[in-house]
């Protein structure tokens, strides 16, 4: 029977549960590490292995042993096949399960089963060191490093023999503790089973300078005592396996056993997990060139928008100089037209128009154009004459300058690819190389645009200054003639009642009159001036608004352009930086969560 220790055990297999999950997280995070040998991830595998099974027996030993038969009367069941000929062709493990049931995978065979002995621990069937089957040997001999305990077992009718020796050294160099086990006992006398154990125990200390505990026992009397419930006890002790069932209670029962079982993953663990932070650190560290690089081109892309955002401001400074030295020029003109020594010119013109109003409505013919408009049309438009051509310069500006830095980008990517390990070289998707076309339509779809709105300063702007002129000069005439008929018609209403005396008088106001009305000519110049100005800063507001989106969308297309051109070795650069960051971060946490549990195993009483 096995004497439980209900709070050990559960202390014990809670850790144990807990090791394995975190292992298993751990595990998948190492198999991300580039460069980390092969046998340093078997490692972390075997250590999740360690964490799986509670205590790990495996029984070795020449094919045809009993070894099977070992098995099958601890558990007190036929659960693996027995026979004369070697009929365990891979490692067998021996699990705890609800349901029997066996799962195969390459040289491991899984054999779960409910035996009650499986929960406490799981055991290991090898295929005969000197089986026929080729590859038994060696795969026997790679799974002894998992085991915490090895069972050599051996027939009493061939203990001890050269090959046997042999094999008990090997299991000595791996540094495993070992129990000799001479099965089939019953085949042989009580004298003769002592004669054997003290054979085989003189052998060993002979040859291998050790004393290995040799054990005497007979699977067929085990299973013949487990036939029958409750098992046949003296039978049972007869059969010699109360050994082996002693062991396996002292092993689990025993605190500082089950602590070094549970540290043991965690120190293969921390091992790997030391390798693979130096391989991370090491990736990190060439890295860290390729991230100056990648740094450098992103640099570079920036400085080239800057610069192309330069050259607009160089334009739209001087497009912005045209439209003032337009506005400027403008405003002059306006107020030196409404000078009050024009005045009496303008009157007479605001009489003539007057007078030609009617004719000029019955003919339904255009305004004629103002001596004003005619005279400051050339002037004022000269500055704006040449702003498409500053303009149409641009795009081929900006479109050189792209195209020269994507060559150069390309170029310089392709020098850094090439000095870039051949695992990360691989590792980049896509090619690098300039577009050999250059959309030219973002300009071409906002050239009408802004030649419609530089229209409006050229002529729809001056039709509103004819109109105003007219409309002024025109209410000045008005005005005049309609002070001098009310002083008419006043003078001879007086005159016709005697007044005469006063006739001076109304002279004099009328005079002041038609004086003041001349005098508000300059001020009428003035207000149209501003509103002139106003109206061409309005102007200048929405073409160079124009000009900066057109500018915005290619640069942002050249800006693109060059992002693409370079896009696989950023990528691939951005990618390790992450991935390696993702690593070592993943890593501090699982060094973190092992040491939580280190300290609990610690706290194990």
């Amino acid at each position: 029977m096995i004497i439980e220790r209900p709070g050990l055990l559960t202390r014990y297999d809670n850790l144990r549960r807990k090791t394995f999950e975190r292992l298993s997280k751990t595990v998948d995070t190492l198999g991300k590490v580039d460069g980390l040998p092969a046998s340093q991830l078997e490692q972390a595998r075997d250590a999740l292995f360690h964490a799986d099974h509670p205590y790990l027996i495996v029984l070795m030993g020449p094919f045809n042993t009993g070894k099977s038969s070992l098995i099958n009367a601890l558990l007190g069941a036929s659960v693996l096949t027995v026979g004369a000929t070697p009929t365990t062709d891979k490692i067998s493990i021996l699990r705890h399960g609800q349901t029997p049931q066996t799962m195969s995978g390459g040289e491991i065979s899984t054999v779960f089963h409910p035996a009650p002995l499986l929960e406490r621990v799981s055991l290991v069937d090898t295929p005969g060191l000197d089986s026929v089957f080729k590859g038994h040997d060696q795969i026997t001999r790679r799974f002894l490093h998992r085991a915490d305990l090895v069972l050599l077992v051996m027939l009493s009718t061939q203990a001890m023999s050269a090959s046997n020796a042999e094999y008990l050294a090997s299991l000595r160099d791996y540094g495993k503790r070992v129990i000799v086990v001479i099965n089939q006992i019953d085949l042989i006398t009580p004298e003769e089973q002592k004669a054997v154990q003290g054979f085989v125990t003189e052998q060993s200390r002979a040859a291998l300078g050790l004393t290995p505990q040799v054990w005497m026992v007979s699977a067929r009397r085990a299973a013949e005592a487990q036939k029958v419930s409750p098992r046949d006890a003296a039978l049972w002790a007869e059969s010699g396996f109360e050994q082996i069932e002693s062991l396996i209670n002292r092993a689990l029962s025993d605190v500082e056993r089950a602590r070094q079982k549970l540290e043991t993953p965690l120190q293969i663990a921390r091992n790997v997990m030391s390798a693979a932070n130096e391989q991370v650190r090491v990736q990190q560290d060439a890295l860290a060139e390729y991230r100056r690089s990648a740094q450098n081109v992103r640099g570079q892309i920036d400085a080239a928008v800057r610069e192309q955002e330069g050259t607009v401001r160089e334009t739209v400074t001087t497009i912005e100089s045209a439209f003032q030295e337009s506005a400027a020029r403008g405003k002059e003109a306006i107020r030196d037209y409404f000078q009050w020594s024009r005045a009496a010119g303008l009157m007479f013109g605001g009489l003539g128009q007057v007078i030609g109003l009617r004719r000029l409505f019955r003919r339904r013919s255009a305004p004629q154009t103002s001596t004003l408009v005619t005279a400051a049309r050339d002037r004022v438009l000269e500055p704006l004459s040449g702003v498409m051509a500053v303009v149409d310069r641009l795009p081929s500006r900006l479109e050189g300058r792209d195209v020269k830095d994507t060559d150069d980008l390309v170029l310089y990517a392709r020098r850094e690819i090439e000095r870039l390990p051949g695992s990360l070289q691989g590792k980049i998707i896509g090619g690098l190389s300039a577009p050999t076309t250059y959309d030219r339509d973002l300009w071409k779809r906002a050239r009408d645009p802004l030649a419609a709105v530089l229209e409006k300063a050229r002529v729809t702007e001056f039709e509103t200054l004819n109109k105003a002129v007219r409309n002024t000069t025109t209410t000045l005439a008005v005005y005049l003639i309609s002070v001098l008929l009310f002083t008419v018609v006043l003078l001879f209403a007086l005159s016709a009642t005697n007044q005469g005396g006063a006739s001076g008088l109304v002279a004099l106001v009328a005079l002041v009159l038609m004086i003041g009305g001349l005098a508000a000519l300059p001020l009428r110049g003035a207000w149209l001036a501003a509103a002139h100005g106003r109206r061409i800063d309005a102007i200048k507001a929405e073409y160079l608004d124009t000009l900066h989106k057109a500018a915005a969308d290619q640069i942002a297309f050249g800006k693109q352009m060059r992002q693409d051109a370079v896009a696989p070795f950023i990528r691939m650069v951005e990618a390790q930086l992450s991935q390696s960051d993702q690593l070592k971060s993943e890593l501090s946490a699982h060094t973190t969560a092992l040491t939580e549990i280190e300290r609990e195993i610690g706290s194990l009483k």
